[in-house]
C-alpha cells in the first residue's frame, strides 16, 4: 500500500490508496502488476514542457506528431504539459514510460539524448540534466525517498536553442523532432520487442 499526493490541472488534490479496486479510469488494459494482479496500463509515452515557451514545448510537438501516426493498442501517448511532481500520478501503475523533453546539456540545439531514471536521479543530475521546468529530478527523488515502485523509464531529452516566450520551436529543434520521434519508436520496438 502507499499513497501518492499529488496536484492535477484543475487545482484539485488526490490521496491515491492502491488498496482501492480499480476503477474505469485506472483499469487500462495491459499486462498483470506481479505485485498485486492488477492489469498494468499501457505503455506510456509522455511529453513534457511549455509549447508556449519556445524549445521547452519540443515534447509537446513530438506528442502531437506521434498521436497521428498508428501505434500498437498497449501504447497510449499524452502531453503532460508541466506536471512537477504530478508526474507521480501520470506515470502510476505503468510498466514502461517513455519521456521527452527540453534538457539543458550543453549539446549543440536539436541533439538530444537517451538516459535512464538512474541517470537523471544521481547526485548533481538534476542540475547537469535539468530537464526543463518540468520536475523529473524532483519527482523521481520524491518517489525515491517514499519508496514507491516506478515503471522503467527512458528519458528522451532535447537540447533547446532557447526557451523564450513563443509559441514555435526554434529552426534546429523543429529540425529535430523526426529523428527524436524515429529514436522513441525504436526504443518502443526493442521494448515491446524484450516482452515478446
Amino acid at each position: 500500500m502507499y499513497f501518492v499526493l499529488g496536484a492535477f490541472p484543475h487545482g484539485e488534490i488526490r490521496l491515491t490508496d492502491d488498496r482501492r479496486p480499480p476503477t474505469a479510469d485506472r483499469a487500462n488494459s495491459g499486462r498483470r502488476s506481479s505485485v498485486s494482479g492488477r492489469k498494468m496500463k499501457p505503455i506510456l509515452i509522455l511529453g513534457l514542457g511549455n509549447p508556449l515557451q519556445g524549445d521547452d514545448g519540443v515534447g509537446c510537438r513530438v506528442v502531437q506528431a506521434l498521436q497521428a501516426r498508428p501505434l500498437p493498442n498497449n501504447v497510449e501517448v499524452l502531453d503532460g504539459g508541466t506536471p512537477g511532481i504530478g508526474l507521480l500520478n501520470l506515470i502510476e501503475g505503468r510498466a514502461r514510460v517513455i519521456i521527452v523533453d527540453a534538457a539543458e546539456m550543453g549539446l549543440a540545439p536539436g541533439e538530444f539524448r537517451r538516459f535512464t531514471a538512474n541517470q537523471v536521479t544521481l547526485t548533481g543530475a538534476a542540475q547537469r540534466l535539468s530537464l526543463h521546468r518540468s520536475g523529473v529530478a524532483d519527482a523521481l527523488a520524491l518517489a525515491q525517498a517514499l519508496n514507491l515502485q516506478l515503471p522503467e523509464i527512458v528519458f528522451f531529452g532535447v537540447q533547446p536553442a532557447s526557451v523564450e516566450w513563443r509559441a514555435s520551436l526554434s529552426p534546429t529543434v523543429h529540425d529535430a523532432v523526426p529523428r527524436v520521434i524515429d529514436a522513441i519508436l525504436d526504443e518502443l520496438s526493442q521494448s515491446m520487442k524484450s516482452e515478446g
